[in-house]
């Protein structure tokens, strides 16, 4: 039986036409702070880092922490 193990951060920021974009980010650091976050995320907004089909970031929604243990089994 195989393991594998991942760790993504997902920012969701609410973009400029109201709708919403996630941006996944994999292994995280694990003692990253919200204002860390908070700050990291206001930084690719005023740099408009990602333009997901052409429409700006407008501010961070919310982010969370996905982690996955998976156990993968061949007959």
């Amino acid at each position: 039986m195989e393991t594998i193990t991942t760790k993504t951060l997902e920012l969701e920021f609410n973009l400029t036409n109201g709708d919403r974009y996630t941006l996944s980010l994999p292994d995280y650091l694990a003692d990253l702070t919200q204002e860390q976050i908070e700050t990291a995320a206001a930084i690719i907004v005023a740099k408009k880092l990602f333009v997901p089909d052409g429409v700006n970031l407008d501010s961070l929604f919310g982010f969370q922490y996905v982690d996955k243990i998976v156990r993968k089994t061949e007959v």
